[in-house]
């Protein structure tokens, strides 16, 4: 009787399959890093801050500890208010942004990512916070120029500087639409006086300056080099 129990269960076990690492993992939830991104008004038409979202991806199934992975490259982007934010295929984030003098400016710029799941769609959601420059609550005392986005690698290679305060409080301010930009060198290196946007348009490099005059009478100067691949 025993042995009869025995082949009972063995063949019980041999026609029910063990399912718990035969289903592939399923994708659940979907959450973007950063969730929220501020971007400061700035000149019409002009981009204020570029930011790279990533994707991160939970993936469960039965009798599993739920995984993550980064699937930036497989979900599909989309922007709510395409005028004020564009997003590339692999998740890299542009904000236009406009502003006009006096304006004052204040909203949120929804995004998504979404994927197909094993219930559906999946969608994660994240914000950018657009909004207007704060001044200083002290005079800028000196300022630093740094290359938000593109690269110097080739003739007609942009980029965008923006340009960040220190005042006598020790405080970092952005300084977005309060510089006047200019080259050292305009020959190698064109700037855009208001935007900041540098081309490199011939073989060499420049000093991209910013040119910071406070409404308060203090002043600050700041600059970083820029120029073709064969001269840096």
């Amino acid at each position: 009787m025993r042995n009869r129990s025995l082949g009972a269960l063995l063949m019980l076990g041999a026609v029910i399959p063990f399912t718990s690492c035969a289903v592939d993992p399923a994708l659940t939830s979907i959450q973007i890093i950063p969730t929220t991104t501020t971007a400061l008004l700035g000149p019409c038409g002009t981009v204020q801050v570029q930011s790279q979202l990533t994707a991160i991806g939970t993936f469960t199934r039965p009798n599993h500890a739920a995984v993550t992975r980064d699937i930036t490259s497989q979900v599909t982007w989309k922007s709510f208010d395409t005028q004020l934010l564009t997003i590339s295929t692999d998740g890299l984030a542009s904000v236009t942004t406009c502003a006009n003098p006096g304006s004052t400016f204040n909203a949120n710029i929804l995004m998504s990512a979404s994927a197909q799941g094993f219930h559906g769609i999946i969608v994660g959601y994240a914000n950018f916070i657009e909004q207007e420059p704060v001044a200083p609550k002290t005079a800028v005392t000196s300022l630093s120029v740094i290359r938000l986005s593109g690269q110097s690698s080739a003739l007609n290679g942009m980029a965008k500087f923006i340009a960040v305060g220190k005042t006598e409080d020790g405080t970092l301010v952005p300084l977005n639409g309060k510089i006047d930009w200019s080259s050292s060198n305009p020959q190698a290196v064109r700037v855009d006086a208001t935007t900041g946007v540098a081309r490199a348009m011939t073989l060499g490099k420049a000093k991209v300056t910013a040119t910071y005059n406070g409404a308060d009478g203090s002043t600050a100067v700041g600059s970083a080099d820029f120029g073709s691949l064969a001269q840096n």
